[in-house]
């Protein structure tokens, strides 16, 4: 038989082995809690990550953007004014440089020599009619009709005597050859459209003519600056002006033609190559600006947003700001008031931002 009071003992023992453990416990789980409730609040504040830029002066300009294909601006085809006759020798090839008056091509001359036959029969009636006409022997209308023959054969005789040697008209280089040797002119198109047996063309000068639609059409006058970009030569920018605007559009596209003269001096540029065209409409020099991605509209207004201008990367919180904007281009926006030069501006991310936002800027640029 067990002792009352020894059992009575133990309980008390246990109930109270209970209590310590169940308070421990509950003491553990108080500061678990308490330990993880900030970092539950710091996890559920948003930081957005977004770039940023200094205001600053600089120059700013409006463009216009075009593309088309690059051509010599002077250019010609070498033509024997008289089809049919056979090619005999060809005397420069293509890419060869050619000096004005330099023989080029000669044509067979058997048409030649049949009308420089004419003529000295021609010649001969016509002296004879005039040395006859002066003694009163034959009318003046028998005259005239002679004297008519002679000239237009002789005419005639020289155009001919100017198809069977072409010469360069200007010096330049040899850009197209369209017949071989042995081959009869017909005076069809050769593959890029030239109907001729050679081109000639001045490659130190090129131009490249856009059709620019009505309404950019009014912005665009002679000697505008123009800038062209080539795929060739990616990182060089050259630099050309406007120097004929046509005054009529055409009435199927409404565009007008519009041609910009480029300077080639080192003749990088080919005839053919498809260029990329910026036109310069309007341009301010040391002006206050931002980046145009800088610029966001609160209640019709334009704002930006600024943070502390301190080295990227860094947290922080947005200040909205109230600007007055002049020229605004593709790339930036010139500030006329509301900020001075190296403020910190948000260029991204910020169009949903408000004051008091969590931010981190990655980069200031």
């Amino acid at each position: 038989m067990s002792n009352p009071k020894i059992s009575k003992t133990l309980a008390l023992l246990c109930a109270a082995a209970i209590l310590a453990t169940s308070g421990l416990a509950c003491n553990r789980k108080t500061n678990d809690l308490a330990s993880s409730a900030p970092q539950s609040a710091e996890a559920e504040k948003i930081v957005l990550p977004v770039k940023a830029a200094a205001s600053a002066t600089r120059d700013i300009a409006q463009t216009l953007s075009f593309s088309g294909n690059i051509d010599a601006f002077r250019r010609a085809a070498i033509a024997p004014a008289v089809m049919g006759s056979r090619v005999l020798n060809i005397q420069a090839e293509e890419g060869q440089t050619v000096k004005e008056g330099q023989l080029l091509v000669r044509m067979e001359d058997f048409q030649l020599r049949q009308s420089e036959a004419q003529l000295l029969q021609l010649e001969a009636d016509y002296k004879r009619m005039e040395s006859l006409y002066s003694r009163g022997s034959v009318t003046q209308q028998q005259y005239e009709q002679v004297r008519t023959s002679y000239a237009s054969a002789k005419a005639g005789y020289e155009l001919l005597k100017n198809s069977v040697e072409l010469r360069a008209p200007f010096s330049g280089t040899v850009i197209g050859k369209y017949v071989n040797e042995g081959e009869v002119y017909t005076g069809s198109p050769g593959v890029d459209g030239i109907a001729g047996v050679l081109a000639v063309a001045q490659l130190g000068r090129m131009k490249i003519e856009i059709m620019v639609p009505e309404q950019d059409f009014v912005r665009l006058r002679t000697g505008q600056t123009a800038r062209i970009r080539v795929d060739a030569f990616s990182d060089t920018v050259f630099e050309g002006k406007i120097f004929t605007v046509n005054p009529s559009l055409s009435r199927g596209s409404r565009t007008s033609r519009v041609a910009i003269e480029i300077r080639n001096d080192k003749q990088l540029l080919k005839p053919g190559m498809f260029a990329k065209v910026e036109i310069v409409t309007n341009s301010l020099k040391n002006v206050l600006a931002v980046p145009s991605s800088a610029i966001i509209t609160r209640d019709g207004e334009p704002h930006v947003f600024t943070v502390e201008n301190r080295p990227a990367p860094f947290t922080g919180t947005p200040a909205l700001v109230k600007v007055k904007t002049g020229m605004i281009t593709d790339k930036y926006a010139q500030i006329l008031d509301g900020i001075g030069e190296n403020v910190l501006v948000l260029t991204d991310n910020n169009a949903g931002l408000s004051d008091g936002s969590g931010i981190r800027v990655m980069s200031v640029n």
